[in-house]
Formats: C-alpha cells, sequence, structure tokens
C-alpha cells in the first residue's frame, strides 16, 4: 500500500506541476497580448495627437484665407461705397497703360520673329534679282517661255466641230416643251 500512496502522490505532484506550468505559459503569452495592445494603443494615440496638432496648426492658414476673404469683402463694400474712386481710377489707367505697353512689345517681338527673318532671307536666296513686294514675285515668271511648249490637248484639236450646248437644247426642244419626255408612273 505504501507504493500505491507514494504512486498517487506522485501523479498527484506531477499533475500538479503540469498544471502550474500550463497556467504559467497561459499568463505569459496574455502578457505578451496585453504588451502588443498597449503598444497598438501607444501608436493609435500618437497618431491621434499628430492629426490634432496639424489642425491646431492649420488655424494659422485658415485664418490667413479668413483674411484674405475679408480684404475682398471689405474692397467691394468701399467701391460700392464709392469710397476710393480716385484710386480704382488710378489703378485702371496705370493697367490700361500697361496693357497699350504689352501690345506695342507684342508687335515688336513678332515683327522681328525669326519666322519673318527666315521667310525674307529664304525668299531673297529663291529670288535674287526680285525685290520682295507684298506678293508681287509670286506671279512673275523665272524665265522666258517658248512658243509652242504650252501645246493645245489633242481632244481639242480634233473635236472643232462640234455642237454648242445652246444648239443641242435647240435641237432637242419641239414647240417650247423638251423632246425628251420623263417615263410615265405606272
Amino acid at each position: 500500500m505504501k507504493k500505491t500512496y507514494a504512486l498517487m502522490l506522485f501523479g498527484i505532484v506531477f499533475t500538479a506541476v503540469n498544471s502550474m506550468l500550463l497556467q504559467q505559459w497561459k499568463i505569459n503569452r496574455l502578457n505578451g497580448q496585453i504588451k502588443l495592445a498597449e503598444m497598438q494603443s501607444n501608436i493609435n494615440v500618437e497618431w491621434a495627437n499628430e492629426l490634432l496638432w496639424d489642425r491646431i496648426n492649420d488655424v494659422h492658414t485658415l485664418t490667413k484665407d479668413q483674411l484674405v476673404a475679408q480684404g475682398r469683402v471689405e474692397g467691394i463694400v468701399s467701391y460700392l461705397s464709392g469710397d476710393n474712386t480716385q484710386e480704382i481710377h488710378d489703378l485702371w489707367h496705370e493697367g490700361y497703360m500697361r496693357g497699350l505697353s504689352q501690345t506695342d512689345y507684342q508687335y515688336e517681338a513678332i515683327a522681328d520673329s525669326n519666322y519673318e527673318r527666315g521667310y525674307h532671307a529664304a525668299m531673297k536666296d529663291a529670288f535674287p534679282d526680285h525685290t520682295i513686294t507684298s506678293f508681287g514675285f509670286a506671279n512673275e515668271t523665272l524665265r522666258e517661255v517658248e512658243t509652242g511648249a504650252i501645246k493645245t490637248p489633242e481632244f481639242d484639236e480634233n473635236n472643232e466641230n462640234l455642237e454648242s450646248n445652246e444648239e443641242v437644247i435647240n435641237r432637242l426642244d419641239k414647240d417650247g416643251v423638251l423632246a425628251i419626255e420623263p417615263p410615265e408612273k405606272k
């Protein structure tokens, strides 16, 4: 019987040790999950803090945009009330004069463009003996045309005795009615 009690005692101790080891393993696993959850929570809190900080710092930009909008509204109100008509008059004339000077600049740029210079240089190379005027050189012949170089087509030479259109119409017309009648409808 002593052996039975010893064996039972050994079985109970063995089972208790194994259950404590299993329990310790579960506790360690749960502690690891708690650490992961805390790290995730810290990351979320840090992200939320950054978003909040960006939003708080954006107040400066929003304030700047609001001031610009307020300035526009004040400008429109002052214009409509007629407080600063002389300033607006001066600004309009200054802009008008800038526009005129810009038009002059564009005219000078176009008049002296590479296209114009290249075109005139090519025309001088192609027609060195002629002066370039507005399309005057286009109709001038480059050399003398020999007589007989331009011939009459053979069709025109062989068919000089053909009737004119008016003669054909008069021949087909009988008593004011055209001789060719349209086909009858069935």
